[in-house]
C-alpha cells in the first residue's frame, strides 16, 4: 500500500465551524495547508478561517449543507475552478440523537442518517472522482467509537457511525487502485458542541423543556472547557486525523475507550450487547429526574457562569 499525503497544499473540511472540524482545521493550515472550512453555519466557518489567518496560515469559509447534493456539486465546481482539486478530504459534519428507537419519529431517523452517513457519501461524491482524474488524494471520514457500541439510547447514531466505518473500508479498496487513500477515523469520548447540540430525547418528570436545554447546554460548555485537561479535546482527535493522512491509516481509533470498544466487539460481542443493554433510554430518564434533585437552578446557574466561554 503506497504512503499518505505527508504535507497536503489543499484541504477541505466538513463540519469546521467547531469542535474536531476546526482543530482539523488549525492542525492542517499550521503545516501549510491551504484549509477550505465548510460548515452549515457559514459564520463559524468564517470564524475558523479567521483563527487561521491570526495564526499566519490561510484558508476560505464556504457555506454547505451536507445532506444537499446539489450544494456539494455546486461546491465541487467552485473549488475546482477556484483553488483545484484538495489533497485531502475530511468528511466530519455530524450530530448527535440521544433516544431509543421507540422515541424516534420518522423525520428525527432520517436527519440524523442524511448527515452524518449520507453526507460522507454525498462528498465522496462530489470530490472523489476529482481525485482520481489527478491520481493523488485522501478521503478521511469520521466515524466514532459507538459504531462499535450497540446500546439502545443511539440507534440512529450509532447505525450511522457504523455505517460510515464499512463504507470507508469499501471504499479505501476501490479507491487504492487509483493512488487515493481513504481512512476512517473513530473518535472516542470527545468534548466537542455536539454534546450541548445532541438532540436529546428525556421524558423526565417535573422539567421543563427550557432547564432540559440549560442543563444540556451547560454540560456541553462544561466538557468544552475543562475536556482538554483530561484529554478529551477535539485537538487529540484531529492529531489522529493528521495521522492517518500522514500513514495512509485505514481505520484509525482515537483515545483508549475506541481501542477498547473495537476490541471488545470483536472478542467479546455478547458480553458489549448485555452491559450496554442495561443502559435503556428508561434509565435515562430516571437520570434525567436526578438530575432535577442534585442540581437546583442555582447550582444550575453557578456551573453554567463557570463553563460559559471566554470571548476569543
Amino acid at each position: 500500500m503506497f504512503r499518505g499525503v505527508r504535507r497536503p497544499k489543499l484541504v477541505l473540511i466538513t463540519g469546521a465551524g467547531s469542535g474536531i472540524g476546526r482543530a482539523t482545521a488549525l492542525r492542517f493550515a499550521a503545516r501549510g495547508a491551504t484549509v477550505l472550512a465548510t460548515d452549515i453555519r457559514e459564520d463559524t466557518a468564517r470564524e475558523t478561517v479567521a483563527r487561521i489567518v491570526e495564526r499566519g496560515g490561510d484558508g476560505f469559509a464556504y457555506p454547505l449543507d451536507v445532506t444537499d447534493p446539489s450544494q456539494w456539486t455546486a461546491l465541487g465546481l467552485l473549488v475546482f475552478e477556484k483553488h483545484g482539486v484538495p489533497d485531502v478530504l475530511v468528511n466530519n459534519a455530524g450530530i448527535g440523537v440521544i433516544a431509543g428507537f421507540l422515541q424516534h419519529d420518522t423525520a428525527l431517523w432520517d436527519r440524523q442518517l442524511a448527515v452524518n452517513w449520507e453526507g460522507v457519501v454525498h462528498g465522496c461524491r462530489a470530490f472523489a472522482p476529482l481525485m482520481v482524474s489527478e491520481g493523488r488524494g485522501h478521503i478521511v471520514n469520521i466515524s466514532s467509537a459507538a459504531s462499535w457500541v450497540p446500546a439502545p439510547f443511539w440507534p440512529s447514531y450509532a447505525t450511522s457511525k457504523a455505517n460510515v466505518r464499512m463504507f470507508s473500508e469499501c471504499l479505501r479498496g476501490e479507491l487504492a487502485a487509483h493512488g487515493i487513500g481513504v481512512s476512517c477515523v473513530c473518535p472516542g469520548g470527545a468534548a466537542t458542541g455536539i454534546i450541548g447540540d445532541a438532540h436529546l430525547v428525556l421524558d423526565t418528570l417535573d422539567q421543563t423543556p427550557d432547564r432540559k436545554e440549560k442543563i444540556q447546554r451547560t454540560a456541553g460548555e462544561i466538557a468544552e472547557k475543562f475536556g482538554p485537561w483530561l484529554g478529551f479535546g477535539p485537538d487529540v482527535m484531529a492529531k489522529g486525523v493528521q495521522r492517518a493522512v500522514r500513514y495512509n491509516i485505514g481505520l484509525l481509533p482515537v483515545r483508549p475507550e475506541a481501542w477498547v470498544a473495537q476490541y471488545l466487539h470483536r472478542l467479546a460481542p455478547g458480553t458489549v450487547r448485555f452491559v450496554t443493554g442495561q443502559v435503556r433510554p428508561g434509565r435515562l430518564d430516571a437520570v434525567g429526574r436526578a438530575l432535577d434533585v442534585v442540581l437546583p437552578d442555582r447550582v444550575l446557574d453557578t456551573a453554567a457562569r463557570i463553563s460559559a466561554p471566554s470571548k476569543h
